[in-house]
């Protein structure tokens, strides 16, 4: 039995309003029905309802952007979208995962340079929900992150080096996320991310514990990594003192 359809009590104007923005979510998730002559006005109505007072018609709205990306042709448009859903962050829970879903969509369509400045509000704000309690939110926050891991070339990488070393720590407890799907999701990235910490002697160990499919031990993980600071930081005081240790 299909469940009934999401009304908005008391409020005729809002159902109609919800009703619209899930027919035009839906419609442009087919390819022929985003005709460029169409897309600027269909941008502009999502735009509008993603700030509708009512959760569920801005989560509609976030879900129809999200099918645009690859309807929108330009680089500028998928620009326009990062923006909208970058503000969405900042909503209810599920307002949040949409938004992270149609980011994973844009991201990929873009390269580096072609974020600008939002580069670094969209990482700041996604590493804030690795401990969310949500299982997806925190699922889709590691996706993000590690598409940006790939994405970060020159202009960004000092910057997004300098997060991961600020959440480095999450994501290797996260390996043993009580979520199978969130733990695995950290697997990835943790290796996409590793690079940016500049610890060249511990990589192929690393990649040897997260590559593939071999059922990870993190406990050994945890023991790798942690002898091989405790040795870097006696080279440390061995140049600075200039003594055995």
């Amino acid at each position: 039995v299909d469940p009934p359809p999401l009304r908005l009590r008391g409020d005729p104007l809002g159902s109609l309003s919800f009703t619209s923005t899930a027919f035009l979510a839906q419609l442009m998730s087919d390819p022929m029905l985003r005709e460029k002559k169409f897309l600027k006005s269909v941008l502009s109505i999502l735009e509008e309802r993603s700030h509708d007072r009512n959760s569920i018609v801005r989560q509609m709205a976030v879900r129809g952007l999200g099918n645009l990306v690859y309807g929108a042709p330009e680089k500028k448009h998928k620009k326009f979208l990062m923006v909208i859903l970058i503000r969405a962050l900042n909503d209810t829970p599920e307002v949040i995962g949409e938004s992270m879903k149609a980011l994973a969509k844009v991201l990929k369509e873009l390269k580096e340079k072609d974020i600008g400045s939002s580069f670094r509000d969209l990482t700041q704000k996604i590493w804030t929900y690795f401990d969310n309690e949500d299982d997806a939110l925190r699922s889709m926050a590691f996706v993000l992150f590690g598409i940006l891991a790939r994405l970060t070339k020159r202009k960004w990488k000092t910057y997004f080096a300098d997060q991961v070393k600020q959440s480095w720590v999450t994501l290797l407890l996260h390996l043993q996320d009580p979520n199978p799907e969130v733990s695995m999701e950290c697997r990835a990235t943790f290796q996409l991310c590793f690079p940016f910490l500049g610890l060249k002697k511990l990589q192929s160990a690393i990649n040897e514990h997260l590559g593939g499919t071999a059922e990870l031990k993190p406990e050994e993980l945890q023991v790798d990594i942690c002898r091989h600071l405790v040795s870097e930081l006696l080279n440390c005081l061995r140049l600075l003192t200039g003594v055995v240790v």
